[in-house]
């Protein structure tokens, strides 16, 4: 009986060790079908905003949705003045729409003169065509924690972006993990005579700031009107090979990093439809466009800072990192002329001094 006993607790330990063995190897499994079914879940998010956004074309004889007030308008939100710009039209317009859906006054979310809504809230014409505010999980990517996080109702840490006004935080709580190519609501391709005064516009890069508004227009006059809003559909040309929609971070397979590291990856929505999934630097890295001359060799790169935020990351818990150009996000901001895919031999290889390959180069002016 002793022997037997002794058997069947050495059984018994072996049996526990070999399940502990087994739970150790089905961590990182069941990690990865959590990531694969999140993933999937932004794939079926990104095929129905293109979606939406088709059906907002047809409905707005071809332009694309995009904030769409005008500087030199009147400003319904104060009777009697026009607004100064396109940028405080379509800030105007972005507070409207949430106040709308967010049931607030304009005590509880003010006007915020100095933001830039098109950056970061392009999304919000959308919202009508993809069931309003109950639909905002589909503007954001399951991994996105922080935006989740908003989701449930958690507003204890929405960034201010720097004011000191708390009530200019409640904008973020219609913030999308997904963010419009700047040539979806900004000058496409350097087109003479996109503005009214005749002026070549210079495609926007990212982060912009009132040091460095001079990269948005030749002139460096961000004040003229006419300049932002929607773009029509049919400016798109080889739509498979241009994004419309991507994430500020690469959350899928493997840690979370910021969309221009080299070696991000994540899917990219397409003016096709399609959704495709790339890294960084499978994608053209984006060249210095403050001058005409340089697309001769197009290998001078514009270079940028990010600053850690609030939604994200940056490697070894950096406060800041440099980057250079815009990878897919700001690719020469041609959506007459802007192709994702790099040269295959250019894969891997760092940016400085690679030569861009650029589809119908003859297009357009400068």
């Amino acid at each position: 009986m002793n022997r037997n006993s002794g058997f069947a607790l050495r059984d018994a330990v072996f049996a526990l060790a070999a399940l502990g063995a087994l739970g150790a190897l089905s961590l990182p499994v069941l990690s990865q079908v959590r990531m694969d079914s999140g993933r999937q879940r932004c794939v079926s998010n990104y095929r129905f905003l293109g979606q939406a956004n088709e059906v907002y074309t047809g409905d707005f004889n071809g332009s694309m949705a995009a904030l769409s007030w005008k500087g030199g308008t009147p400003n319904p939100l104060s009777p009697g003045s026009y607004f100064s710009s396109d940028g405080a039209a379509q800030s105007a317009q972005a507070i409207t729409i949430e106040r709308e859906l967010l049931n607030l006054n304009a005590f509880q979310l003010p006007l915020l003169s100095t933001w830039f809504a098109s950056i970061a809230f392009s999304h919000l014409p959308l919202l009508d065509y993809v069931g309003g505010a109950s639909f905002l999980s589909g503007f954001v990517c399951p991994e996105d924690a922080p935006r989740q996080r908003i989701l449930d109702g958690d507003y204890s840490k929405l960034p201010t972006g720097g004011d000191d006004n708390p009530a200019f935080a409640l904008r973020w709580i219609l913030s999308s993990s997904y963010t419009a190519g700047a040539s979806h609501w900004a000058p496409s391709k350097q087109v003479q005579g996109m503005r009214p005064n005749g002026l070549v516009a210079w495609s926007p890069m990212p982060y912009v700031t009132a040091s460095n508004y001079s990269q948005w227009s030749q002139d460096g006059d961000p004040m003229v009107f006419g300049t932002y809003g929607p773009r029509q559909a049919s400016d798109v040309f080889f739509p498979s090979n241009k994004v419309f929609l991507s994430d500020d971070y690469a959350r899928h397979n493997g840690a979370q990093r910021f969309f221009a590291y080299q070696t991000a990856s994540q899917d990219l929505l397409f003016y096709d439809g399609s959704v495709r999934f790339y890294r960084s630097d499978s994608t053209n890295p984006g060249w210095d466009q403050s001058h005409s001359g340089r697309r001769s060799t197009m290998t001078a790169r514009t270079t940028f800072i990010k600053m850690a935020d609030t939604w994200g990351k940056l490697d070894n818990n950096a406060a800041s990192a440099n980057f250079p150009g815009g990878w897919h996000r700001w690719t020469r901001g041609g959506l007459l002329g802007w192709d994702v895919p790099r040269a295959a031999n250019r894969i891997g290889k760092p940016v400085q001094n690679v030569v861009e390959n650029e589809l119908a180069t003859n297009w357009g002016h400068w």
